[in-house]
């Protein structure tokens, strides 16, 4: 088994589930292909879309407030996370994914028209030093007439230019992650059908164990399913080599507090890989240890954390 790579600045760890979803997205992108992705709640498929996306930075993007740098930064973002209100509809489905889709578009516009911007102002500089000039040595009545011909035809060269620029920019969207997927009914998955089959574009949807199973009920939408993948929890060796380099930001653990081998072998048996379980008992040990003045994490520590947790199947 590979090694985990180090721990990302938001606490994300790379785990071979990751790896899996990742190609899986990838084929789907590949090939344009619809493909349901199914797992239990807590093992990390929202994390890992939203880390697969890079939705982190793109959610909040407001392209004409960022800078140069933070725009160059998602310059080239392709893939668009969308989450359905639990109450929706085709319109609603298709108005909230074509807004995204202009987002991701609109940073490559507002780079370039930066770049623009520049040339534009020079040019209405040089233009308005001429029209000055023109005004101020032109003998009007015996000067020959003033030929604007050359300073008309290089402006007009320059917008064909930079609108042959804007012209070459294209929706980049090539692949849409659908998260909460059992949330769509029947007229919702027609929408997305429709949305996948405008073309260009690979499809995923994310949700429960059975979504694939519900919608093979549907011939037409089923018949461009191309791939199927399981979110599988964490196994024994993965958790234990997770717990040696992952200690979230927002747990107040101490450093190296996770050695006890007891006691990384109790986490493992009651979170069962379930990352969502894993956070909810590390916080409470985190709690436990800071009211104790304990320095690292045991095993009575967790059965402890365990017993003021509800754990069920959601």
């Amino acid at each position: 088994m590979n090694r985990l790579p180090p721990v990302g600045e938001d606490g994300f760890v790379v785990t071979q589930e990751y790896r899996r979803f990742a190609e899986f997205c990838d084929a789907c992108r590949h090939y344009r292909y619809i493909g349901p992705c199914c797992g239990p709640p807590g093992v990390g498929k929202t994390l890992s879309a939203r880390r697969f996306a890079g939705w982190a930075r793109l959610e909040t993007c407001e392209p004409r407030k960022e800078t140069l740098d933070e725009l160059s930064n998602v310059n080239g973002s392709n893939t668009v996370l969308y989450t359905p209100e639990v109450i929706n509809s085709p319109g609603r489905i298709g108005q909230d994914i074509e807004s995204l889709r202009r987002r991701l578009q609109s940073i490559p516009f507002e780079i370039l028209d930066r770049q623009q911007r520049p040339v534009l102002d020079g040019f209405r500089a040089h233009e308005e030093e001429l029209r000055k000039k023109f005004y101020m040595e032109t003998d009007w009545l015996f000067g020959p007439p003033v030929n604007r011909d050359a300073l008309d035809g290089e402006r007009l060269a320059m917008y064909e230019e930079m609108a042959k620029q804007r012209s070459e920019i294209h929706d980049p969207t090539n692949l849409v992650l659908v998260d909460e997927a059992d949330r769509l009914k029947m007229a919702s998955l027609e929408q997305m059908r429709s949305i996948y089959d405008a073309g260009g574009i690979g499809l995923v949807f994310i949700g429960m164990p059975g979504l694939e199973k519900r919608l093979a009920r549907y011939p037409q939408f089923y018949s461009r399913v191309g791939f199927v993948h399981t979110f599988r929890p964490l196994g024994a060796n993965q958790m234990r080599e997770l717990l040696q380099e992952w200690n979230p930001p927002d747990l107040r653990l101490p450093e190296n507090s996770l050695s006890d081998a007891e006691a990384v072998g109790a986490i493992i048996r009651i979170t069962g890989g379930n990352l969502r379980l894993l956070h909810r008992l590390l916080a409470q040990a985190a709690r436990l240890m800071e009211i104790n003045g304990i320095a690292s994490v045991t095993r009575q520590v967790v059965e402890t954390a365990r017993e003021s947790l509800v754990i069920g199947t959601g």
